[in-house]
């Protein structure tokens, strides 16, 4: 197994004057970049050049896992109520690596959770800005 990383760069200015919408495009062009010939045209690069190291400096890095199939596995446990990572920034990329997985809510609906795991004073001041966007609801 291998994972690669693909990336979504844009100035606060721009992400601010664009809004959700502008975030979550940058996004999917970001996903849909990642074909298997990109793939394979890093593991050709890592073989020439070595394994690169990447800053984590501002960083915020999300997976979707909410198609691997987690709940699937059977262990004779029962019906599976979660399949996914354990938690989100762990290891060497402390507090910015979150995982989409699918979960089943009280009543049975099946979702997708978008977990979010930010360094501490960004996670103070993203509490408030949720706070303050959802009072209305």
């Amino acid at each position: 197994n291998a994972f690669a990383y693909s990336v979504a760069a844009t100035t606060a200015g721009e992400l601010c004057a664009g809004g959700l919408g502008y975030a979550l495009e940058l996004v999917k062009k970001a996903k849909s970049a990642v074909t298997y010939d990109y793939l394979l045209s890093v593991a050709d690069l890592m073989v020439l050049r070595g394994r690169p190291l990447f800053t984590l400096s501002r960083a915020y890095i999300v997976s979707d896992v909410s198609h691997t199939g987690f709940k699937s596995v059977d262990f004779g446990w029962g019906e599976a109520v979660y399949g996914g990572p354990a938690k989100g920034g762990e290891g060497l990329i402390p507090a910015v690596t979150n995982y989409f997985s699918r979960s089943k809510n009280g009543k049975g609906e099946e979702g997708t959770v978008v977990p979010i795991s930010l360094p501490k004073d960004a996670m103070d001041k993203f509490q408030l800005e949720v706070e303050g966007l959802t009072a209305e609801i």
